[in-house]
């Protein structure tokens, strides 16, 4: 007569059930957090936000289940399923396919960070770097976030050689000002903002013209406020309580998600409005498991997940998993390269994306 496996005591089988139905209801929470508008409810929202260690957590638990034979890991198996679905926003590998010929646009995007919040804190070492990095890449169009300027009158001195630029800049107690700036090889015809009530987080928009037709650019900083998930990242780096400041962040996280939903909507209605073409970039504060992602991408492409390779982390302080900044582009749009420089002048990773315009 064969020997019997010995079963475990039935303790700490029920825990490991616990613990299969608990990871196996946050992942879920996660895949749901795309489609709930957090004026309704913000809780799958925080699901969302930690998608990949939930994955991880389920994979865990997958293979000691596997290991203890237990029954209960069915429901692991079949909650990781849909996950493959998800993972070419935070990996990819591959070929990348050939779109229809058109017109060339290279794009960067990049949060600056008020070109003090790089590896050094020296902000002419950090404008003199940033200066060399789009020099070397050459991009059409430059879109920076939390730009920083004492006088107005320097902007012409940063990257001198682009003629063309739009901005809207608050103004500080210190009578410094910052905010978003678009600049352009290429002529703007129009140009214009997007202020959110209650907030200094903000999206312009510029028109450009290119080979004939005009394009509209949206340069976009959504929601932080010093409240986002890269804040909370930063403080329990800093924090000698972890679990307090993830409770204190949370708290005060849901009327940023509540906030960063309106803002998208505003955006997504004004480009409805535009018989332009749209590109919308930017720092979004938002993981592409949210609902501002998949507002924005509803009838967009995705540079990455088109022509990225490897990982997308765009945000420094926890690569290579958080990505919270994109390039986004109507589908007649092609993205021929992507790219994400682990430059260290910024606490963000500018992205880079070679688009072709039909």
């Amino acid at each position: 007569m064969g020997s019997r496996r010995k079963r475990s005591p039935w303790p700490l089988a029920l825990l490991f059930r616990l613990a299969v139905i608990a990871a196996a209801v946050s992942l879920f929470m996660s895949y749901i957090s795309l489609y709930i508008n957090p004026s309704a409810t913000s809780i799958p929202l925080y699901f969302g936000l930690y998608f990949i260690p939930l994955v991880f957590i389920n994979l865990f638990i997958l293979l000691l289940g596997i290991i203890r034979r237990s029954g209960a890991v069915w429901i692991t198996f079949i909650v990781l399923l849909p996950s493959i679905l998800f993972a070419d926003m935070f990996v990819r590998w591959g070929e990348v396919n050939i779109g229809p010929d058109g017109t060339a646009l290279k794009v960067c995007t990049y949060n600056v960070g008020t070109f003090t919040q790089g590896h050094k804190k020296d902000r002419n070492f950090n404008i003199s770097g940033i200066e060399k990095f789009i020099a070397s890449q050459d991009p059409h169009i430059v879109c920076f976030q939390e730009f920083y300027i004492k006088d107005t009158n320097e902007i012409k001195g940063i990257l001198s050689n682009y003629p063309y630029r739009y901005y809207h800049l608050f103004g500080t107690r210190s009578n410094t000002k910052f905010g978003n700036i678009t600049y352009s090889k290429y002529p703007i015809v129009n140009g214009g903002k997007l202020v959110f009530k209650g907030s200094t987080n903000l999206c312009i928009y510029t028109d450009i013209m290119l080979g004939g037709k005009t394009v509209r650019i949206y340069n976009t900083h959504l929601e932080s406020h010093s409240i986002s998930f890269t804040t909370l990242v930063k403080r329990m780096r800093e924090s000698s309580s972890v679990t307090e400041e993830i409770y204190e962040v949370h708290d005060r996280m849901a009327g940023t998600f509540r906030k960063r939903a309106l803002q998208v909507d505003s955006i997504v209605s004004h480009a409805n409005g535009s018989n332009y073409l749209s590109i919308i970039c930017g720092d979004l504060n938002d993981t592409p498991m949210s609902y501002t992602y998949n507002k924005l991408t509803n009838d967009k492409e995705d540079s990455f997940r088109q022509s990225g390779k490897g990982f997308s982390a765009t945000y420094s302080l926890f690569w290579p998993l958080l990505r919270i900044d994109y390039i986004l582009y109507p589908s007649p749009i092609w993205s021929l390269s992507h790219n994400t420089p682990r430059i260290r002048y910024s606490d963000h990773f500018p992205v880079v994306s070679e688009l072709t315009i039909p």
